[in-house]
């Protein structure tokens, strides 16, 4: 089958021309959306007149019912004879995007997503925005360009505009029941209060911590590797200072997590459950506790599964001593790429700038409680509204700092693990009975000689930050 027919059967076959609604970051949920009945290719012209088609595509749902409305402001009054048609992908992104590369059919903008980003951006499919930014924008996004991460070599591929981390979810009611007076700073402090929610309440329905493990790497990103940058500076395995991977150290912490999973402390089935079924529980107060995004769950519980917002707290990560050795990383979110091969690049260009990029959208996204803003001029016009007002650790604070790609994250086709990744084996450890040990010896042993295959085959390169210090990143 060629492949522009297998990407329109993927993408027919998961296609649901429904009104948004949702979440999801990395967060996967269900199908394919489309805000318009069209599926028009990038750049082409649509059928209502003259009008050029730009196609944007996203994987965030969290944030669609007003990005959409936006998108719908612009179609009905932009002056640029342009159509925007908005899709939004909940489910394989990744895989929809590979196939789009492959077959010369990507949209003309698509939301940023770390994987993709890094997979292609040495190839050339990302526009430099630089080409058509001028003076005044470049002015305004100063202080969003980061080398080597999103300009790199003089070339500017995406601009933030808001960043998230993860951060502990919790129901105050739970915890009142049961007499938590405090969310938990350690690990110990966590198993211990997961058990008492579950021994106490569990005849009720209701259980201590839940996390969306039918998803390793979705579930861990926000949570067992954040932890693992606070505790000991190591991000995803990787130790800058050494130049190495070096995963003996998730040892303790992952003991821990065998724990908070167990059926004395966990939901039933955290094993198969999605993110967005996590959160119907969660607003129905059937769990005590899980570990998200900063970004994503405000809008969930604004607009998705209505909940009251003194119902439930935010809270740091709690690790296993319970101190700072680290920052832990924030994520960029709120961000755009183009299609450097697309048909109709400037106006693609032009598109991005009128919608994503305009000051308007920005405040109001903000307001909104879709994306913690980390433009200046947003968060000093922008008046935050009632369901993040109260709770401080939605915003970044002294904890987190945006932290030096690892080698996998600057190239991943520079660093191919042969077996299971790091999440996948992980599950070995905390769902299974796989030696702690030799596993971890292993996982190290097997990153560490695909990262020095890459870098003698010339496709990667070392990366070691002599005298590198975690708190100072």
């Amino acid at each position: 089958m060629k492949k522009n027919q297998y990407l329109a059967l993927l993408l027919a076959g998961t296609m649901a021309m429904t009104a948004f609604a949702g979440c999801s970051n990395s967060d996967s949920s269900s199908s394919t959306e489309s805000g318009t009945a069209s599926s028009t290719a990038a750049g082409s012209t649509a059928t209502d007149g003259e009008k050029q088609v730009i196609t944007v595509w996203t994987k965030d749902r969290h944030d669609a019912t007003y990005i959409q409305g936006k998108i719908d402001e612009y179609n009905a009054n932009n002056t640029n004879n342009v159509q925007v048609d908005y899709q939004l992908y909940t489910d394989n992104f990744d895989q929809a995007v590979d196939l789009a590369v492959q077959s010369d059919e990507l949209p003309d903008i698509l939301v940023l997503n770390d994987q993709v980003y890094n997979k292609y951006v040495n190839q050339g499919q990302w526009l430099d925005l630089y080409q058509y930014m001028d003076d005044d924008m470049k002015e305004y996004f100063k202080d969003e360009v980061y080398e080597g991460i999103n300009e790199i070599d003089g070339k500017l591929y995406y601009i933030p505009t808001c960043g998230t981390t993860g951060r502990l979810i919790y129901n105050k009611e739970i915890f009142e029941r049961v007499g938590i007076s405090e969310p938990p700073t350690t690990m110990e402090e966590m198993v211990e209060d997961a058990r008492l929610i579950t021994s106490q309440l569990s005849s009720e329905g209701i259980y201590g911590y839940a996390q969306h493990m039918k998803s390793a790497s979705s579930a861990l990103e926000r949570s067992l590797d954040l932890q693992m940058e606070r505790e000991t500076g190591i991000k995803k395995g990787y130790d800058f200072a050494a130049g190495k991977y070096d995963f003996s150290q998730y040892s303790e912490l992952l003991s821990y997590w065998k724990e908070l999973l167990s059926e004395d402390c966990a939901f039933p089935g955290c094993e198969s459950l999605d993110i967005d079924p996590l959160r119907t529980q969660f607003a129905a107060g059937k769990i005590g506790m899980y570990i998200s995004w900063t970004h994503s769950e405000p809008g969930v519980y604004k607009d998705q599964f209505p909940m009251d917002s003194d119902k439930w707290g935010v809270a740091p990560i709690p690790t296993v001593s319970g101190e700072e050795n680290g920052k832990q990383n924030i994520k960029f979110t709120s961000a755009y790429l183009i299609n450097a091969k697309g048909s109709n690049v400037e106006l693609a260009f032009q598109v991005y700038k009128d919608i994503f990029a305009s000051e308007d959208f920005l405040v109001g996204y903000y307001e909104g409680g879709y994306g913690v803003s980390i433009i200046p001029s947003v968060v000093e016009k922008a008046q935050r509204n009632e369901q993040v007002a109260d709770k401080e650790w939605l915003k970044m604070s002294d904890i987190d700092a945006v932290l030096p790609l690892t080698p996998q994250e600057k190239n991943s086709q520079a660093v191919v693990v042969e077996g299971e990744d790091y999440y996948k084996t992980f599950e070995s450890i905390y769902y299974g009975d796989a030696d702690m040990e030799s596993t971890l010896q292993d996982l190290t042993d097997r990153y560490n000689a695909a990262y020095q295959k890459g870098i003698s085959d010339g496709i990667g390169e070392e990366v070691k930050i002599e005298g590198y210090d975690p708190l100072n990143p």
